[in-house]
């Protein structure tokens, strides 16, 4: 209310009263209480032919320059620049600078509002063209600059096709500006316009192309799995199947790839990746490609197969110079993020921290929305490393830009990690609480929040809250049976549990189930962290010779990374156990 009255006494008698009498606190558009409108219109005719110039304002906007207003209502000089310095007199415009290069701004949107109210409708559309065409043909730096106010006012003369295609430039002047909300509703004003052009190719085509603009804005602002970015994904399913164009088809199954990989759909997810590939390799486009091998490396990292994502990963590097594929939102970041996972996992540690340090210098930090998955992935690469000063450093900066840029997947994803390490670093009950609000915010969009009960036990169990722990990591290992790659993890950490409670039998237990899922697919770096905890147990329970045997064994198999804790520890206790 104080926004539309500016403050101003009479304004706010008058809109409280129309608010108490009406019952209804939500004015709409430029509704006014007649009373006020009266008033205002009264003091609007007294000023003669100021009352003309301050309803062409009205209609260009809240805020205007000279320049601009007299090339609409061309008026000689001097009577415009009386009529101007009237309504300031008025205290009904404020002016800034002097002419001809001066700017002027109502001084209260109630004033514009009821200006503008009080031309009839075919003169408000006659102007909004003529301030639109004389935008286009005076104007260049306005109109480059400023492509919504040339779309409004196409919009409000009735032009949909010229308003269509400046809605459509703003939605991506603003994506380019990385101002998402902004672009969504661009885009979305685009396409409502649309919705009423009558059928035909060029519009089908139109659709299809805004309709995948907005799919990938929800992407950034709701999230890949959020149940508006899947029905955007529909919808350009539908106007794809319809057009028959095989690279709307490669985009829809990406889109719905990332949908359902996000959600933890894990084998609707490799579908979605093995017909893309299919696709693009009958397509042949060097885009459609490196979308595939993308895909390929996100969907074949958490079911397992290792040496995939390695294959696809080589295959995949050559098409990551192409400015299309880097226009999907966080696919650099992921692609070099995935692969240095993945490397870890195998226990290629050098090789995982160069595509860490790959992934960081080829990464745009200017892009927020890349800049936040960066700090995502990268500290997840250390908080696996077990360096947890660097996993907090990179996702607190990765949780404060997604949070101001309002990218709400990124942050509940950040949470989960920032307070795992902070649980790490001693901070346990901060960290659980992150993470707790981590998980409840990927929830929120859909997305696949119990990848990180397993973080949430193994914190609960640092900070004693050990029957809570009991319970998430039973819940973890149900939600991993189609994640092979991380269901060692639960395993190791529901032992560690076990070992707390003072049950060795089950710890010990625990212990070899997770080395037998991680043979199973390879994964040296979780094997030698479950069997150091197998070997510490076998030690307390002075079977010294078994925890030699098989530490040594799974430790003599690497060649890299003994600057990381997990070789350090596991040569500690060698060196303990004299081998």
């Amino acid at each position: 209310m104080i926004e539309r009255t500016g403050g101003v006494p009479l304004f706010v008698e008058e809109l409280t009263r129309a608010v108490l009498e009406g019952g209804d606190a939500r004015f709409k558009g430029h509704e006014i209480p007649a009373t006020l409108h009266d008033s205002l219109m009264a003091r609007l005719d007294k000023l003669g032919p100021a009352k003309e110039v301050a309803q062409v304002g009205a209609v260009i906007g809240n805020e205007f320059s000279y320049e601009l207003l007299h090339a609409v209502h061309p008026i000689p000089g001097a009577d415009l620049e009386r009529s101007l310095n009237s309504l300031s007199e008025a205290e009904l415009l404020h002016v800034r600078g002097l002419v001809p290069e001066a700017f002027y701004q109502f001084k209260h949107a109630l004033v514009r509002d009821a200006a503008y109210e009080a031309l009839l409708k075919s003169r408000r559309k006659e102007l909004h063209r003529l301030v639109a065409q004389t935008v286009e043909d005076k104007f260049p730096a306005l109109k480059e600059a400023r492509p919504e106010l040339l779309a409004r006012h196409w919009t409000e003369a009735g032009e949909n096709e010229r308003a269509i295609g400046e809605w459509s430039r703003a939605g991506s002047a603003a994506e380019a500006r990385h101002a998402f909300a902004e672009a969504l509703r661009n885009y979305q004003q685009a396409l409502a316009l649309l919705s009423s052009m009558p059928e035909s190719s060029v519009r089908n085509d139109r659709e299809v192309e805004l309709s995948q603009s907005v799919a990938r804005v929800l992407m950034v602002t709701r999230g890949f799995a959020a149940a508006e970015t899947s029905h955007a994904a529909e919808r350009v399913a539908i106007l794809a199947q319809k057009s028959g164009s095989l690279t709307q088809l490669v985009n829809l199954t990406v889109s719905r790839a990332m949908a359902a990989f996000i959600s933890g759909d894990l084998p609707a997810a490799g579908a979605f990746a093995d017909q893309l590939l299919e696709l693009a390799v009958r397509e042949g486009d060097p885009t459609s490609l490196g979308y595939a091998h993308h895909l390929q490396v996100l969907t074949r990292f958490p079911r397992g197969d290792l040496a995939g994502v390695e294959a696809h990963f080589a295959a995949g590097v050559p098409f990551f110079d192409d400015p299309k594929v880097l226009a999907l939102p966080g696919i650099i970041p992921a692609f070099y993020g995935f692969a240095s996972w993945n490397a870890l996992v195998l226990g290629k540690i050098d090789t995982a921290r160069q595509r860490g340090f790959q992934m960081m210098t080829v990464v745009s930090r200017d892009n927020p929305n890349d800049a936040a998955w960066l700090g995502y992935f990268a500290g997840t690469l250390h908080l696996f490393l077990g360096e947890y000063e660097r996993a907090e450093e990179l996702t607190a900066s990765s949780l404060e830009i997604s949070e101001k840029h309002q990218i709400p997947q990124i942050a509940a994803y950040s949470q989960c990690v920032l307070g795992s390490a902070r649980a790490r670093l001693g901070r346990t009950s901060e960290g659980i609480v992150l993470i707790r609000e981590g998980i409840a915010g990927l929830n929120q969009v859909g997305a696949r929040g119990h990848a990180y009960l397993t973080d949430l036990a193994a914190a609960q169990a640092g900070g004693g809250v050990l029957d809570e722990a009991v319970k998430t990591i039973e819940e973890a290992i149900r939600s991993y049976t189609d994640a092979p790659t991380f269901l060692p993890v639960p395993f190791r950490v529901r032992g560690e549990i076990h070992e707390k409670l003072g049950q060795p039998q089950n710890a010990e237990a625990d212990y070899r189930e997770s080395i037998a899922h991680a043979q199973k697919i390879g994964a040296k770096t979780w094997e030698l962290r479950a069997t150091t905890c197998l070997a510490r147990l076998l030690v307390h329970q002075n079977r010294h010779d078994q925890a030699r045997t098989m530490l040594a064994s799974i430790y003599n198999w690497f060649t890299e990374g003994f600057d990381t804790a997990d070789l350090k520890s596991a040569k500690a206790l060698l060196d303990n156990l004299g081998s």
